[in-house]
């Protein structure tokens, strides 16, 4: 056990110790199973921790109390700029979530244009028929399911936020860059050498902003509704606009973060009910009474779907982890942080705290219905972050992923293949599986001759 860093004389904050980790054996532990490290952490030391990940030492506080002092930041002595810098600065430079204080607060204004009742309104209707088609053209028999929602998702962002529909080839590209950057973020080796993630991180950042730039003269010469054009036309109320490469910096991040939680979040949702046929069968009965085209005010007819979601971003929550740096000597729940350190809420962890929820490894869609009690602290469920830097874009993600379970519900039913299990449940890494999947009779629903197939040994 050692100390992160001794409170000043006569301060009554507690020290936050760890184990004797060294930095290469903490950053596998952390990237490959974040949930694991976690409960390893909070058995040995409370919900308040350190280890020391790639020459930074950074305190690992657990629960929805800790989360809440984190994201609130009520002494201003957490930034989000630093940590992501150093995790992913190369990569998505100057992204929203890159940013701070008012200059943060500047660009946000002008990006929650974009995510008004009234947009997401319309881009219900917009990615309708492009969810459609997808639907429409799913394969059966063994499938990938994150690549089909990887896919899918991509097609919906580049629609919606940048106007465009590409051919297959150049969106798959597209789709590469983007895991490719992010899979760079949480590389051991963070040096462009080549056949290291760092080096394929860079070449993806280059193929994405290629992409934008090229362009950019047209969305501001033919402005369209999407949101790439907003943002090329967009002034603050002193009449300034954001530079090209404001633009492209927002937009790539955009462009990864809109696709990437969504696939997520579809991919967890699409396991679960693999494996709970009778959720399977709850939610396609609810969306087969339920109108083939929704509109937005629509998801609300969605009850048992909507259970579903929550329950599949509890287990599995498109954010994974919360990080900020101190700038300064500070505090997080009653422990003493000295300046420089990096502190880290890990979300999935905190949504399987025994104490916090019941059964918590369980997929259990019920806890979040209304007769049901469920955890009373308002950062006990926080799929998408909070405070200032929660994901402007949840709602959009919410209708997207709603919308996406309800048509395939009514087209196709799927189990897992036999002996299968959700794998890649690292930190950076996204969970898939390969689900057997058939398009679905007239009337029938998930039949119990059809699912013991796909028990079979």
């Amino acid at each position: 056990m050692r100390m992160l860093a001794a409170p000043p004389p006569g301060d009554e904050r507690r020290p936050v110790y760890g184990p004797r980790w060294n930095s290469l054996t903490a950053a596998l532990k952390l990237s490959r199973d974040p949930r694991r490290t976690a409960r390893e952490l909070r058995g040995e030391f409370g919900n308040v921790s350190f280890i020391s990940v790639l020459g930074r030492k950074v305190v690992v506080a657990l629960g929805p109390e800790a989360a809440e002092e984190l994201t609130r930041n009520r002494d201003r002595t957490f930034a989000t700029g630093p940590v992501y810098e150093f995790a992913f600065g190369s990569f998505f430079r100057r992204g929203m979530i890159l940013l701070d204080a008012e200059e943060h607060r500047s660009h946000r204004r002008i990006m929650q244009h974009a995510f008004t009742t009234a947009r997401l309104a319309t881009y219900t209707e917009q990615l309708q028929p492009v969810i459609e088609d997808a639907i429409e053209a799913f394969p059966e028999g063994p499938v990938d399911m994150r690549a089909q929602f990887k896919a899918l998702t991509l097609d919906v962002a580049l629609k919606v936020f940048v106007g465009v529909t590409l051919p297959r080839a150049e969106a798959d590209e597209i789709n590469a860059a983007c895991v490719d950057m992010i899979e760079a973020a949480g590389a051991v080796v963070r040096a462009p050498i080549p056949g290291t993630k760092w080096q394929r991180g860079l070449r993806g950042r280059r193929r994405v902003e290629r992409f934008f730039r090229e362009l950019l003269p047209v969305k501001r010469a033919e402005p369209g509704p999407d949101l790439f054009s907003a943002l090329c036309a967009a002034q603050d109320e002193h009449g300034a606009v954001f530079t090209d490469d404001d633009v492209i910096n927002h937009m790539i991040f955009i462009l990864f973060a809109s696709h990437d939680t969504a696939t997520v979040a579809l991919t967890e949702a699409a396991y679960q009910l693999a494996e709970s046929p009778e959720w399977q069968e709850k939610s396609r009965d609810e969306a087969l009474e339920a109108p083939a085209d929704l509109t937005y005010a629509g998801l609300a007819d969605l009850p048992v779907l909507d259970m579903v979601t929550r329950e599949a971003l509890r287990m599995r929550p498109p954010v994974p982890v919360i990080p900020r740096a101190a700038t300064a000597d500070t505090h997080i729940v009653g422990h003493f942080v000295p300046k420089g350190a990096f502190v880290i809420t890990l979300t999935e962890a905190n949504h399987h705290l025994p104490d916090v929820w019941d059964d918590p490894d369980t997929f259990d869609p019920g806890r979040f219905s209304s007769e049901r009690h469920r955890p009373e602290h308002r950062m006990a469920w926080m799929p998408y972050g909070g405070g200032v830097h929660h994901c402007i874009g949840m709602h959009f993600a919410r209708m997207e992923v709603l919308t996406t379970l309800h048509h395939l519900l009514r087209t196709v039913e799927w189990c897992a293949e036999p002996g299968h299990t959700m794998h890649n449940r690292g930190l950076t890494a996204h969970a898939a599986f390969t689900a057997t999947v058939r398009r679905r009779a007239e009337h029938p629903c998930v039949d119990a001759a059809w699912v013991s197939t796909c028990d079979e040994p």
